[in-house]
């Protein structure tokens, strides 16, 4: 493991959605610091350049080509993952889809819905096939990658897809949180924050987003790296951010259960569904 930090020596990291941008840094930030590497994508080629990377830094890596909706194919990725490894101690959904920005009543609905089920049922999936094994060992992190647009009701009105569907992971998120607690397994969300990718560029609003708004892509890797180290497991269920300060956050939520997750607002005490 030359050139390579100890902290996860040992350990054994999935990431998908790895071929490039954001799951790619990631992936290669955990084998910066002795992960590894699950991989997995739909392309290939860009797959392998991921892979290579990490090769070269002495990093341990398999990279399986594979649609994250596809339950045949999630099997066969995580089989291959663990066939190698023997486990997997980290997940990290990051594999996701914004779809056509545009107006509801514009939208084509089969893309619509491919947004849903790659955000929604592309996690679900890797979840229902990992997360037994976390529990039968009392150990493993899932890390869902989410968005803004989950949780706050102020970007532009062209996301309703991208809205729904990462709303719905957050919900997961804290239902897959309640079922786990206590038991060695931790869930969380994380918001990589504004990030240039091809992704982002989509976005009809691109133009004139501020450069001030932007987060390097190593920033939320970094954070990754801090959230399955152990040291942040009072966090578990919550909703992150890359700009947030983890021990003030920690600190925060402390003995607030509605910090940080995905829940209506109340007109009161009296509101029956507070």
């Amino acid at each position: 493991m030359s050139g390579l930090e100890s902290v996860g020596s040992g350990k054994v990291a999935l990431v998908t959605g790895a071929a490039r941008g954001i799951g790619r840094q990631i992936a290669i930030t955990l084998a910066k610091h002795g992960y590894s590497l699950g991989l997995v994508d739909k392309l290939p080629a860009e797959l392998s350049v991921t892979a290579e990377h990490i090769e070269r830094m002495g990093g341990e890596v398999v990279t399986v080509t594979g649609d994250v909706t596809n339950p045949e194919n999630v099997d066969h990725c995580c089989d291959a993952v663990e066939k190698r490894f023997d486990r997997i101690d980290v997940l990290v959904n990051n594999a996701g889809y914004a779809g056509k920005f545009g107006c509801f009543a514009e939208t084509d609905p089969d893309d619509w819905w491919e947004v849903m089920t790659t955000n929604v049922r592309g996690p679900m999936l890797f979840c229902r096939r990992v997360v037994p094994s976390m529990l039968g060992r009392r150990h493993g992190y899932v890390i869902n990658i989410n968005t803004r647009v989950a949780v706050r009701d102020d970007g532009p009105a062209t996301f309703s897809a991208l809205a729904a569907s990462k709303a719905a992971l957050a919900r997961f998120t804290g239902a897959l949180a309640h079922e786990t607690a206590g038991r060695g397994v931790v869930v969380l969300d994380i918001n990589p924050g504004m990030v240039r990718t091809a992704m982002t560029e989509q976005r009809p609003d691109y133009d004139r987003i501020p450069d001030s708004a932007f987060l390097p892509v190593t920033v939320s890797a970094k954070k990754i790296v801090a959230l399955v180290s152990g040291r942040y497991d009072m966090l578990h269920g919550r909703f992150i951010h890359a700009r947030d300060d983890l021990d003030a956050l920690a600190e925060q939520v402390t003995g607030n259960p509605r910090a940080r997750v995905l829940c209506i607002g109340t007109t009161g005490p009296d509101d029956p569904v507070g």
